[in-house]
């Protein structure tokens, strides 16, 4: 049912936000003919009032009417941009409702699936709004079984098609990241917890690319990128500290100041000969291992 009330909250959000406005009459008659309305009921006031409330709770959306034409509209439309998980959530979710109400267009448009967000990503996002607390049944690569926690749910980040969460353990007493595809089961719990001023979703991460925290000292990094990929670089930057700091035809030099972890360290990789670690030698080195070693394990069908 949580699921199904998700769904159907995308789905008031997407339809107004791409009318402009509407009547509560002409938002009934759009929901009659919805892929969400799987009963087939009309929307009573009262469920639409519910949804409402619902929405401005979880993605601090405004929906208000103008009493002059009666029309529903969202009031804070212009902030959509400023949160980038509910930007996610409302884009893909926005566009499967509409594939699902445009059967024409299935076999024409391919989506990445993300797994762990149609499973358990409903039932983190109500125990976030609540501040309650959950239990996960979880299994980490490196554990051998699942194993029962009780977690206080702090924040979630996309990366690389998983959603991960993160939050207080009361297992491992500390805050501690959850990959939430390794979970068997997730499960709100009445007890609540009380979220702590200090601690910032954006600056957990903001030392580090995508998920994985490193204790190494945050540094300046020097990466030259060959011009057949730099503006992909320049679009989707690295880190928010990238700049560019050197320009010509054949290359540029981007500038980063970071914890250089495991997951910079493996994009670098991704990229193998149009990207090359100039700074610090430590890491320039530390690359260069790991290219000779790959390069070992496939020499012998090289010279073939």
């Amino acid at each position: 049912m949580a699921k199904d009330s998700f769904r159907r909250y995308i789905w008031m959000l997407d339809t107004i936000q791409r009318h402009g406005r509407l009547t509560l009459a002409q938002l009934k008659k759009l929901w009659m003919n919805s892929s969400v309305n799987d009963e087939g009921k009309t929307l009573a006031p009262r469920t639409f009032a519910n949804y409402k409330e619902n929405i401005e709770q979880i993605f601090g959306i405004e929906i208000a009417c103008d009493r002059a034409t009666n029309e529903y509209y969202i009031v804070n439309e212009d902030d959509l941009d400023n949160n980038s998980i509910r930007d996610w959530m409302l884009n893909s979710l926005s566009l499967r409702n509409l594939l699902n109400e445009s059967s024409g267009l299935h076999e024409r448009i391919i989506l990445e699936d993300v797994p762990s967000s149609h499973q358990f990503l409903t039932t983190v996002l109500d125990a976030m709004r609540d501040n309650r607390k959950l239990t996960l049944s979880y299994k980490g690569y490196s554990m051998s079984e699942h194993r029962d926690m009780t977690i206080h749910p702090y924040s979630l980040r996309l990366f690389k098609r998983r959603w991960y969460l993160i939050g207080y353990s009361e297992y491992s007493q500390g805050v501690r990241i959850f990959m939430l595809d390794r979970a068997e089961a997730v499960n709100a719990l009445d007890d609540t917890f009380q979220m702590p001023d200090s601690f910032d979703s954006e600056g957990y991460f903001e030392d580090f690319y995508g998920v994985r925290r490193s204790e190494d000292a945050k540094q300046k990094v020097v990466i030259k990128v060959s011009s057949r990929i730099r503006d992909l670089i320049r679009t989707v930057p690295l880190h928010k500290s990238q700049v560019e700091i050197e320009t010509c035809k054949e290359y540029s030099l981007f500038e980063y100041y970071l914890r250089p972890n495991f997951d910079f360290k493996q994009e670098i990789i991704s990229y193998l000969d149009s990207v090359e670690v100039m700074e610090p030698l430590s890491l320039r080195k530390e690359i260069g291992r790991t290219v000779l070693d790959v390069y070992l394990k496939y020499r012998e069908d090289v010279k073939r």
